[in-house]
């Protein structure tokens, strides 16, 4: 006997054995059971959750010779000859190729002859969203109001395409998918009774790669078993699948969060030499970033990650929520955009150093200014030689709290400078007295050398301070009223120009600054526009800054938008002249002339 698949093999028999469909299961056995049985019903789902094989079970409990119930025997003729394909009564019709109108009335025609041997005729029309219009007209009839011995069952991957007349007349069923938990399961069991070795990696591994499609599922386990000669392992389902395992997946996410570039690179080129799927790689590092960003909220919740869990808690240790949602976001697009790259390995290769330029730098290099401490034997020697101690900071860009760490940070050198000055004075009197007047004199000097330097140093800080808030408040002032305004500033080239005055402002995050487009001018404005953009945006500021672009409707806000406004508005203004011009209304008056309104054009004003 030749091999059967296991998608064939393990096919449910009953609605017990149905996975991930409890509530179409409940429902059909809950109305066989009462013997509440509707003429037609749609089971609408994707490929591989079960239309057909509920379709078939529903046929056996209908006709069981035991009786009508919602769970048939299994051993009756009728039974036994459903589960082989070769039941009279029981027909099951490709709508994909008899979609026509002469299809469909020969299968009419045979819906008003009884049932063989059974209690009910039952059709189950597969792909039924392939029909032709025509002849879904000729089944509503049948389908409203069908003898009593027929059942329709209509199956389909696209409910949407099926006419709102027929679904009124059918009781619907949307099939799931189903999860990678209940995946997962049904492999283990399945593994275990055809009496395969394998690991909890490769099973789940198989379970993400069917996604949400058992057969899917069964079919990737074949070619697995094939060729792992029957011994499933991580390693060896990563290369047939073209994946990493789970191992890589992570290390390239520390590498992100460490903002470890080079050693990034170094990981890509090992991988490159992997023949590796890109786009499903993509998918692993944003279910990873998923997870991490779950367990940030209830680490409860990993409880079907089982040795991943302890990864995951680690990395989401160190990523804030708004770090990885950036993350997420930027993979989301990139995923989107990868088709546009050169090639999808240097897309990909991209999309992972967007990620890691778009999060935060260290905190500690974002923590305010601070006094550099200096040894108390310095002090001394200083304030021996009657000289002045200089402090030192750590530069940091302008802000509120640096400008407010250096103020503490000159009242601290003034209180020390004080008592120094104090102690030197005092020591001058006991140990080595001098005149009054040399005194007096020595100490009018020191003051004012003091002072001037004290000036020059605060100068030198208030400038700079200056000069780093007046930077600052250039990208904190944007806003989406200003943004034209802006906007007409930049030094762009006419194309780059054309194509962002499409984008609206939406906010500002820090360095990064968030703009709105329409998708279908995201798609053309990407590489070197987008450069030049940001450069642009960033000299004009005189900060440092990242653009963010969202696909969405930009709001009325937008430069384009504004200067459609005002061409509509300088427009109306011109047909409204040429409307009240007297001599205009004379012509129309008296010789029944009429404005077209497409010959008016405004006209042009030189100041």
């Amino acid at each position: 006997m030749s091999y059967q698949v296991l998608a064939r093999k393990w096919r449910p028999t009953d609605f017990s054995e149905v996975v991930g469909q409890e509530h179409v299961v409940k429902a059909l056995s809950n109305a066989l059971d009462q013997n509440k049985i509707h003429q037609a019903y749609v089971l609408s789902g994707t490929r591989g959750v079960g239309k057909t094989t509920i379709a078939r079970i529903l046929s056996k409990s209908l006709n069981c010779e035991e009786g009508l119930d919602s769970k048939p025997c299994h051993k009756c003729g009728t039974c036994i000859s459903i589960a082989e394909g070769s039941f009279m009564d029981f027909q099951e019709i490709d709508a994909a190729s008899s979609r026509g109108v002469d299809d469909t009335k020969q299968l009419l025609e045979t819906v008003m002859y009884m049932p063989s041997s059974s209690r009910y005729k039952v059709y189950l029309l597969d792909e039924v969203h392939m029909l032709s219009p025509q002849s879904f007209n000729m089944l509503l009839k049948t389908l409203e109001e069908p003898p009593e011995h027929v059942i329709f069952i209509l199956a389909t991957t696209l409910p949407e395409k099926i006419p709102a007349t027929v679904l009124s007349r059918c009781l619907q069923f949307n099939l799931k998918n189903l999860t990678p938990s209940q995946l997962s399961d049904r492999i283990r069991v399945i593994l275990k009774e055809e009496d395969i070795d394998f690991d909890e990696g490769s099973v789940l591994q198989i379970a993400r790669a069917g996604r949400g499609s058992l057969r899917d599922c069964l079919t990737i386990t074949d070619q697995a078993i094939a060729y792992c000669n029957g011994k499933l392992t991580d390693e060896s389902i990563s290369e047939m699948l073209g994946t990493l395992t789970f191992d890589h997946v992570i290390h390239l996410m520390e590498l992100i969060i460490n903002q470890d570039a080079k050693s990034l690179l170094n990981k890509l080129e090992e991988i490159a030499q992997l023949s590796i799927d890109y786009m499903r790689l993509m998918d692993l590092i944003l279910e990873t970033a998923q997870h991490i960003a779950i367990a940030q909220i209830s680490t409860e919740s990993l409880s079907d990650l089982d040795s991943k869990k302890e990864d995951i808690i680690s990395l989401s240790s160190k990523l804030s929520q708004d770090d990885i949602q950036i993350l997420y976001q930027v993979g989301l697009l990139a995923k989107r955009d990868m088709d546009l790259a050169p090639d999808i390995a240097s897309g990909f290769e991209m999309a992972l150093l967007r990620m890691l330029a778009f999060l935060p730098e260290s905190t500690q290099s974002e923590l305010p200014k601070k006094k550099l401490k200096q040894p108390e034997s310095d002090k001394e020697d200083l304030a021996s030689v009657g000289g002045e101690t200089k402090q030192e900071f750590v530069e940091e860009d302008g802000g509120e709290e640096a400008e407010e760490a250096e103020a503490e940070a000159e009242a601290e050198e003034e209180e020390e400078e004080g008592l120094i000055q104090l102690a030197d004075l005092n020591q001058s009197e006991v140990v080595n007295p001098i005149p009054v007047e040399v005194e007096v004199k020595q100490e009018l000097v020191d003051e004012e050398n003091s002072e001037s330097e004290e000036k020059n140093h605060s100068s030198d800080s208030i400038a700079s301070s200056n000069l780093n808030t007046t930077n600052s408040a250039l990208l904190d002032d944007l806003t989406s009223k200003n943004w034209n305004k802006v906007f007409q500033s930049l030094d762009l080239d006419l194309g780059t120009k054309q194509l962002a005055s499409h984008c609206s402002f939406l906010r500002v995050d820090n360095s990064i600054i968030y703009l709105a487009m329409p998708e279908e001018k995201l798609d053309i404005f990407n590489g070197s526009y987008r450069q030049k953009l940001q450069d642009s945006v960033s000299s004009y500021t005189k900060t440092e800054c990242n653009l963010f672009f969202e696909a969405r409707e930009v709001s009325e806000g937008s430069p384009n938008s504004l200067k459609n406004i005002e061409r509509d508005r300088i427009q109306n203004e011109a047909k409204d002249a040429i409307k009240d011009d007297p001599d205009v209304k004379i012509l129309m008056d008296t010789l029944g002339a009429k404005i077209i309104d497409s010959t008016i054009e405004p006209r042009e004003v030189n100041e």
